[in-house]
């Protein structure tokens, strides 16, 4: 009797693990490899579509609850196929061979690039028919349009100069961003003017050429670098000057997604409080 009761409560085991594994590879499973798309898929309230995220997902807190599936852009193959989700998205992949591998295993790959305002539109747009939720991305459509446009109201409104800024990636080798990145397209709307004008990406560019543009500020994005024990740097006016601003949230700047307006709307604050007292917003001159 003891045996028979033993073997029971096995195979109630069993079950239950086999409800627990039939659960998380349930159709409509998604995994996000961009911590872009995964703050974009929890803002249209489609979270419980997740089952897995890539290891540089941060953002909400309750995605950090969620197992990984590889890294930013790179995907662990043998760990998405056993979760058998519907989707993987990311905006992009560095073999791109693994999207293949993925449908192949019959696993819908969406890969496209977010670079700016236009990309991100378009993800809003594919989320929501991906998702299931055309009403949210709708919304959220209407709202990235608007705090653009208002953006850019204020920017028309002022009789201010725009800054002269270099955005610094990393400080060794010199990387900055170019013309058409990100930094640069959410700096302009910031009242912010890119000094690297004609190289697009994020280039390295080299110290003469920032002393010669002798840009009014800079934006550090470099983590855990430090402008201050490199004597190169002490010959820039806006170093020695101290007008180096430290974002409060660079992932809210880096990253094209929902937040990315609050991350603006921090950024201009910062500069008029930076340059308070100017005779201009943009009159950082000797």
């Amino acid at each position: 009797m003891r045996r028979l009761f033993s073997l029971l409560f096995l195979a109630v085991l069993l079950c239950l693990a086999a409800c627990s594994d039939e659960q998380k590879s349930a159709p409509g499973g998604v995994v996000s490899l961009s911590p872009a798309l995964t703050e974009l898929i929890c803002h249209l309230g489609r979270d419980d579509r997740l089952v897995a995220r890539s290891t540089a997902c941060d953002w909400p807190e309750s995605v950090k609850s969620l197992p990984t599936a590889g890294n930013f852009a790179e995907p662990e193959l043998e760990r998405i196929l056993a979760m058998k989700p519907a989707l993987v998205v990311s905006n992009e992949f560095v073999n791109p061979k693994d999207a293949d591998a993925l449908r192949q295993a019959g696993i819908a790959v969406e890969l496209h690039p977010c670079d700016g305002f236009d990309d991100y539109r378009e993800w809003v747009a594919l989320m929501g028919k991906l998702l299931d939720c055309p009403e949210e991305a709708e919304s959220e459509l209407k709202r990235t349009d608007s705090r653009v446009a208002e953006f850019e109201a204020g920017l028309k409104n002022t009789q201010e100069k725009p800054l002269r800024a270099l955005y610094v990636i990393w400080d060794s080798p010199l990387l900055t961003a170019g013309a058409d990145s990100l930094p640069d397209a959410v700096g302009r709307l910031a009242g912010l003017e890119n000094i690297v004008k004609t190289e697009k990406g994020y280039p390295s560019i080299s110290l003469e050429f920032v002393l010669k543009e002798d840009p009014d500020v800079i934006v550090w994005f470099a983590h855990g670098k430090d402008w201050k024990s490199n004597p190169s740097w002490s010959g820039i006016r806006a170093i020695r000057e101290g007008r180096v601003l430290i974002p409060r949230d660079d992932s809210a700047l880096l990253r094209p997604g929902p937040r990315i307006f609050d991350g603006i709307a921090d950024l201009k604050s910062d500069l008029e409080t930076m340059f308070a007292g100017k005779e201009s917003f943009g009159a950082a001159q000797p």
